[in-house]
């Protein structure tokens, strides 16, 4: 099987429904296909597509897995040579996104991932926080697809290739983060990471089944991106991601028992990370450097 459509929900029904009929109204793509559904909440109904080459997979844990695991246990029960894998709130918003996702993975044989932008879905408008680079306006200006440093979870495709060589998301992580890391392992891997600005889906980023909101939004990030850098980057990036997102979060929250949990966390961790830790290359640096990363924090 050519394509596998990858959806990780939580009792987001009417949402689901939404995301399901955009992929349903996708035009020019290889049949069969498939749809694999993970089922966080137990209680998802499916409108079944008119395609009889449309195959759907519903999985439905016995707990929930969150947003990493869900998308990992997608990963595995997957056919396709291509994963596409789009949030259960979010909606492709041209019916050629997905073959024009195929078309590019077919002419860059080392791009392991198409990545995308977000649209407002009643204004349109690109949603700047979610460009999947450190410098948004850049992104903004960008005519033609290019290598970017990581990309995010709410729309993007993955070659089943690369992800035996990397594996999947890391489980403990839940939200935020996750996807930084494993894009730092895809480019480390030798592939690289596209944005095309043709590609967008409508995001209406949802709130439901979202554990982490508030001041815990600032507290996971800091920790997450700590134990990313501590698992990949070289030295000294994990003391100056550590150091300058511990600030951030003293300064966003005013709470500094936010800042010391993220630090008696890690410390349990220490000896996870020292067995985790596999750095990138110095190679791997001066690229990830030389198309816009941002490595001190």
């Amino acid at each position: 099987m050519k394509l596998s459509f990858v959806i990780v929900t939580y009792k987001r029904g009417d949402l689901l429904q939404t995301c399901l009929k955009s992929i349903y109204q996708q035009a020019n793509l290889p049949r069969p296909y498939e749809i694999v559904i993970i089922d966080n909440g137990g209680d998802a109904a499916i409108i079944p597509p008119n395609d009889s080459y449309i195959q759907i997979r519903l999985e439905r844990p016995q707990n929930n897995l969150g947003a990493a695991g869900g998308r990992n246990l997608g990963m595995k029960v997957a056919k396709g040579e291509i994963m596409v894998f789009i949030d259960d709130d979010a909606e492709w918003h041209q019916p050629e996104d997905v073959s024009h996702i195929l078309q590019l993975m077919e002419t860059y044989p080392k791009c392991g991932v198409v990545a995308m932008h977000s649209l407002h879905p009643n204004t349109h408008a690109p949603i700047m926080t979610e460009f999947p680079h450190p410098s948004k306006t850049f992104l903004l200006g960008v005519t033609r697809p290019t290598e970017i440093p990581y990309f995010y979870a709410y729309g993007n495709a993955l070659r089943t290739e690369v992800l035996g060589i990397t594996g999947g998301y890391p489980e403990r992580f839940g939200i935020y983060a996750e996807e930084l890391d494993l894009s730092l392992r895809i480019i480390e891997a030798g592939y690289s990471i596209l944005y095309d600005p043709q590609l967008a889906v409508y995001h209406h980023k949802s709130n439901l089944g979202r554990p982490v909101q508030g001041d815990n939004f600032w507290r996971v990030n800091t920790l997450n991106k700590s134990r990313m850098a501590w698992r990949l980057l070289p030295y000294p990036y994990p003391i100056t991601t550590l150091l300058a997102w511990s600030f951030r979060t003293l300064y966003k929250t005013q709470k500094p028992s936010l800042v010391f949990k993220v630090w008696r966390d890690l410390w349990g961790e220490r000896k996870l990370l020292r067995q985790e830790r596999k750095p990138i290359h110095r190679e791997t640096v001066r690229y990830l450097k030389k198309i816009g990363a941002r490595l001190w924090y």
